[in-house]
């Protein structure tokens, strides 16, 4: 089994970086969380198993994945995205195709996971959350991909770290998701989350607070995180029947 990843940047999923002869995925927090979800399942950390020279996870950055969206792509030629869809509709579309792209290539299943915050400027309705993962959900379904997860924190992915860290650790998490989204708001749950661990903690840092069981996503509960792992198991469920 193969992960495609897209998310925004090294503190979610995570981030290529360059080295001679390539590039190389440097997981993030995010990454490290569905990868545990998954080791549930699999047995095995797809992750390490990548590590170890798998090549089993590939990641494709947001600005990447606009430019595969463009009319005419050389990748997708003859796309067509539809009138009228919306928000992140026509990123899940573009991944979507190409995880089943690199599933015919590889002959393996393929589960892609689309990442993106719910909003970084302000507070995110319930209403307008539901839309965004519709949305995603959408553009899965009209290239006719069964296997895509949409992984969209509400109102971002620190509100899902605080829940395991918080001094009530995994208790009524549910508020969390009505703090803003904007970083410079005195509630913000970047701040919260700095304050609490008494510094601003880079990527690899809340990488390692999944990989030891510091966050411990099997015991994350609250709405957005819900939505996700169920359709993160239902992704795994399709892709295995696919195999």
């Amino acid at each position: 089994m193969k992960l495609l990843l897209s998310g925004e940047g090294p503190t979610d999923l995570g981030v290529n970086r360059a080295v001679a002869g390539g590039v190389e995925f440097v997981p993030g927090p995010m990454a490290h969380v569905v990868d545990r979800l998954l080791e549930t399942h699999l047995g095995y950390s797809i992750l390490k198993w990548h590590e170890l020279g798998g090549d089993c996870v590939s990641y494709v950055g947001e600005s990447e994945l606009a430019s595969l969206g463009k009319p005419g792509s050389p990748l997708f030629p003859g796309v067509k995205f539809g009138k009228g869809t919306a928000l992140f509709t026509r990123n899940a579309q573009v991944l979507g195709l190409k995880a089943i792209e690199e599933a015919r290539g590889a002959a393996v299943p393929v589960i892609a996971v689309l990442f993106r915050d719910g909003d970084g400027t302000r507070s995110v309705s319930r209403t307008d959350w539901e839309q965004k993962v519709a949305s995603i959900e959408r553009g899965f379904e009209l290239v006719k991909f069964n296997a895509g997860v949409p992984m969209l924190p509400r109102p971002k992915s620190e509100a899902w770290l605080l829940c395991a860290l918080k001094p009530q650790a995994y208790a009524d998490c549910d508020a969390l998701e009505e703090a803003p989204g904007n970083d410079a708001s005195p509630r913000s749950l970047k701040g919260r989350l700095e304050a609490l661990v008494g510094h601003e903690a880079p990527a690899a840092e809340q990488s390692d607070w999944v990989q030891s069981g510091r966050v411990d996503p099997q015991r994350i509960e609250m709405p957005s995180f819900r939505r996700f792992r169920e359709a993160l198991d239902g992704a795994y469920g399709n892709a295995s029947s696919a195999a």
